[in-house]
């Protein structure tokens, strides 16, 4: 393998160590890698000339991207953990004895093992490139920062600052790592290796370069004293870290627990001792269920970045320049956000100005949030809007490339729609529904053109939600799916490739879950129960708060929309109908299984009369999750023999990124392999037999149960 770092000696005796790692777009530290660079390091202690190093990045828009995954994937001895974090610890500690000062000229990504390899240097230099990104993002692996992030950061910045960017693995920019502490410097991108050089001759000739950095990083006041200048104050620190890491994750992820372990445990002893308990700490994480569970969820989100959809990496993707969206509720304003935001101008169309005007108004409301949270600027908010524009006619959609319909769930409506809109556009514009359950086939027939047409389903709310369904109808060609596919990538979504069926994928799984829930209202279990045992299993919210956050009377819509081809699977109950009547549609009423006060939900006693007690059963934990997860499961394997979805990993990622299905656990196929296909097979039989036939195990399912194998084997 060709030399991934050069050294070049400029003026003043200044050394530049230049990482370009050959054959790969980005940099990043591999077992290779660092033992050359470990090598370089004891040739450049030796080095009495240098005066300064300098060490940059010849990847565009890359300083740094972290380690290679990859190596840690089959770890699962403690031991083997701890002897990688010592080694990163060994290179990186090299950097730090360097017989001169070092700088760390970050332009681009900054991540993990690349923001550490920075720490343990003298000086950091960042650019103005919207593309630097500077974080320590492991926590989101099931580990923390184990080459002294944890140990490094906090005696740079302090606690507070260094425990947030170490349990949330934030990105902070340039700027905002300028104001943290994080780097001494911004410079410019485009004068990068002069600028640098500039401060690095300065550095030698004795001037005072920290003088800036001191006074930000000295926090001010008497709260930060008070806080982490002794004992008790950092002992609050810790316990509000812990409080707050609880409160997000219910202590299912132990990597954030461990990371405020390893800060606190070494904070206040020598660095080397600290770096000890790093290691040790992060080698017993390394090898968990749940770190292997994460790094293979970000695999294969990292593979979906290289992916189009089609399985044919030679089709080609149709530049979308302008955009439009037809339709102008909230879906459709969340949508327009997204194409401007994206600097993709988008028109939106719908039958006034006043329902127009929504789009604005929802759009606005989402940017208000992003400015509030500092994610953009005042000007960038306003450049944002104006890039939407609204029509209550079909003026300016001749010359657009991509148009979303976000109108009412009607499947008349929507094809009268298309029928219409196809007078108004060129016959190659990609027109797609953001439908929730209606067919691409039975809509496309309202086409001349039907390749050109096919789903992109966002999830409710637009901006936040992170999956989006890729529905391809048995027309629909190869460029209208790559196009859709990376258009989704482009608006900063997770997309999946989806068959056309009733309610998709996600909605399909989604729903035997949910209507099992209302029938075990009618077994005597309550609303709290049911949510408490199921956000106790991994899930962001419970079943029936779930109701009441989409709507019930949307839930119910679907579900009889659905209930055409799934009512042998999904209990049948008039409690949806009973509340929708009486305007108890969730949180948007105010009231629905729960009652809202504000942003509290809390117990409504009044619901009780909605809840017919057919027949009292006791459940245990277990029971319970049994009853609304193993439904899911048979309905995946359907699925996948339908072709609904192609591989078991693409259940996983929708289940995760469209319902927030845990994490922790890999996805719902992949816990479903954990418990065993013969526990889950043999579980609904039984409760076909002793409960009602909606339970009984799919062909699908028996197949894969008579095969020995799981999911993931079958489908290999």
């Amino acid at each position: 393998m060709k030399n991934a770092f050069h050294l070049e000696i400029l003026d003043n005796n200044i050394g530049l160590l230049t990482f370009d790692l050959p054959g790969e777009k980005v940099n990043k530290f591999s077992a290779p890698v660092m033992q050359e660079l470990d090598i370089l390091l004891d040739d450049l202690a030796q080095n009495s000339d240098l005066k300064c190093l300098m060490i940059m990045s010849a990847k565009k828009g890359i300083f740094i991207a972290g380690a290679d995954i990859k190596e840690i994937v089959d770890i699962t001895d403690p031991e083997a953990g701890f002897m990688v974090s010592q080694k990163g610890h060994e290179v990186f500690g090299k950097i730090a004895s360097l017989p001169y000062p070092t700088i760390a000229v970050i332009d681009g990504a900054c991540m993990g093992g690349g923001t550490e390899m920075s720490l343990a240097c003298t000086f950091r230099l960042a650019t103005d490139n919207p593309k630097t990104k500077i974080a320590l993002p492991e926590v989101n692996l099931g580990i923390f920062p184990g080459w002294g992030g944890t140990q490094r950061l906090p005696r740079l910045i302090g606690l507070q600052r260094s425990l947030d960017m170490i349990l949330t693995g934030r990105n902070l920019d340039g700027m905002r790592a300028y104001r943290q502490g994080v780097v001494d410097k911004i410079i410019p991108k485009e004068q990068v290796k002069e600028t640098a050089l500039k401060f690095a001759q300065d550095v030698v000739s004795g001037v005072d370069v920290l003088a800036h950095s001191r006074s930000r990083r000295k926090q001010k006041g008497l709260l930060p004293f008070v806080l982490e200048k002794n004992p008790l104050g950092r002992a609050l620190v810790y316990r509000i870290a812990k409080k707050n890491v609880l409160k997000k994750t219910k202590g299912h992820y132990p990597a954030p627990l461990e990371a405020i372990k390893a800060v606190k445990r070494g904070f206040r002893k020598s660095l080397a001792n600290g770096l000890k308990i790093e290691a040790r700490l992060f080698g017993n994480l390394i090898g968990s269920p749940i770190s292997k569970n994460l790094i293979k969820i970000f695999f294969w989100t990292e593979a979906v970045k290289k992916e189009n959809g089609t399985g044919n990496p030679d089709i080609a993707t149709k530049p979308v320049k302008k955009a439009a969206s037809l339709g102008a509720g909230v879906m459709g304003g969340g949508i327009a956000q997204l194409f401007a935001g994206r600097d993709i101008p988008v028109r939106v169309k719908d039958i006034n100005y006043e329902a127009v005007s929504k789009a604005y108004q929802q759009a606005a409301y989402v940017l208000k949030g992003k400015l509030k949270r500092r994610r953009i600027t005042k000007l960038e908010f306003q450049h944002i809007l104006e890039k939407i524009t609204g029509t209550v006619d079909y003026s300016g959609f001749k010359t657009v490339d991509f148009i979303v319909e976000a109108i009412v769930e009607n499947l008349d409506i929507k094809k009268s729609v298309f029928s219409e809109l196809e007078n108004h556009i060129d016959e190659d514009t990609i027109v797609v529904s953001n439908t929730s359950s209606l067919r691409i086939d039975d809509m496309a027939s309202a086409f001349k053109y039907p390749q050109r047409f096919a789903g992109m389903h966002f999830f409710n709310p637009v901006h936040m939600m992170p999956l989006v369904e890729v529905i391809r109808g048995k027309n629909t060609s190869d460029e209208t799916v790559a196009t859709t596919f990376q258009l989704a990538k482009k608006l900063g979504k997770t997309p999946v490739v989806v068959g056309d069926g009733p309610g998709f994928l996600v909605n399909r799984l989604l729903l035997p879950y949910m209507v099992e829930a209302i029938s075990l209202l009618e077994e005597g279990q309550t609303p709290e129960n049911i949510d408490k045992t199921m956000e106790a299993f991994g899930m962001p919210m419970g079943p029936i708060e779930l109701f009441d956050e989409v709507g019930i009377d949307v839930a119910n819509k679907v579900a009889k929309i659905l209930a055409a081809s799934m009512g042998d699977r999904m209990a049948e109950s008039d409690m949806l109908d009973n509340l929708v009547k009486d305007n108890r549609t969730g949180k948007k009423s105010g009231v629905g299984f729960y009652k809202y006060e504000g942003k509290k939900r809390v117990s409504d006693p009044l619901i009780k009369p909605y809840i017919t007690i057919n027949e009292k059963k006791k459940f245990n934990d277990e029971d319970l999750i049994n009853r609304m997860v193993y439904p899911m499961i048979n309905e995946a394997a359907r699925c996948l023999e339908e072709k609904i979805a192609a591989r078991p990993q693409d259940v996983d990622l929708g289940m995760i990124f469209g319902t927030g299905f845990a994490p922790f656990r890999g996805g719902l196929l992949t816990y479903a392999d954990d418990e065993g296909i013969s526990k889950v097979y043999e579980t609904l039989q039984a409760l076909a037999e002793s409960d009602h036939n909606r339970f009984k195990s799919s062909s699908a399912l028996e197949k894969i149960y008579k095969s020995g194998k799981g999911f993931y084997d079958y489908y290999l």
